[in-house]
């Protein structure tokens, strides 16, 4: 059985059975709670018909009967457990409104999902355009170049590597729930087909002055330049003021 089969039966099931319930209370109802367990029950029916004059002298008190022969606690208990149906059909009730309108929901989504028209921009967007990724790392280059130039090698390694994040949200490119930052720049870079051993590289660097507690110099600094001119160098022409 499909899903939905399966969805859609667990909703007629819990339909009837609601209704089952609801039937028991409405007859809990009228009667009340403890002459559904200790009432007298249903009484046979005759032909004669009852005149004035017949009626006995003393009509019978059922529930009094029954608590003297039942004792009162026998009641009691006939009151807790008609109570806890009660209870036990309104869950069923909420229960059977909640699948119905989960049923309900899901039809939707799924009407919408097949009903909304097809984009063609969607799956460019989700996998991205090297082109336009390029084109916007080479616009960058400068600006990005220049945090790598500026402050102390730590701060400037980490601002480097950030700034891949900002070219890959100018690039139409979207971050996923489940990704990091530094996922989220790698993939741009897995778009934009750079050196791999470039990018490692500078993944190192930026991990180590993210994450490390040591100091870092000017050699550091200089490592993730030469790492930084390599993927520059690969995206097409721009004007940058790469400097050694």
């Amino acid at each position: 059985m499909s899903q939905w089969g399966s969805g859609a039966s667990r909703a007629v099931a819990a339909t009837v059975g609601t209704c089952l319930l609801v039937t028991l209370v409405g007859w809990a109802a009228l009667i009340g709670p403890s002459q559904v367990f200790s009432g007298p029950g249903p009484t046979c029916t005759s032909d004669a018909t009852i005149t004035p004059s017949e009626e006995p002298a003393d009509m019978v008190d059922f529930k009094e009967l029954a608590q003297r022969r039942h004792g009162e606690n026998t009641t009691m208990v006939a009151d807790a457990v008609a109570i806890v149906i009660l209870l036990a059909a309104l869950a069923g009730v909420l229960l059977a409104a909640f699948l119905l309108l989960r049923r309900a929901w899901e039809a939707w989504q799924l009407r919408r999902r097949y009903d909304a028209p097809a984009s063609a921009d969607f799956d460019v967007l989700e996998a991205g355009d090297p082109e336009r990724v390029r084109r916007t790392m080479a616009d960058d280059a400068d600006a990005q170049l220049g945090l790598l130039l500026d402050g102390e090698p730590r701060n400037a390694i980490v601002a480097t590597w950030h700034r891949f994040e900002v070219q890959a949200e100018q690039s139409g490119l979207r971050r996923h729930a489940w990704e990091t930052s530094s996922e989220f720049a790698g993939r741009m870079l897995d778009v934009a087909e750079v050196d791999s051993a470039a990018v490692t590289r500078l993944l190192e660097l930026y991990r180590e002055a993210r994450f490390s507690e040591h100091e870092l110099d000017e050699s550091h600094r200089q490592a993730a330049g030469e790492a930084l001119r390599k993927i520059q160098s690969q995206i097409g022409p721009h004007r940058s003021r790469m400097r050694s």
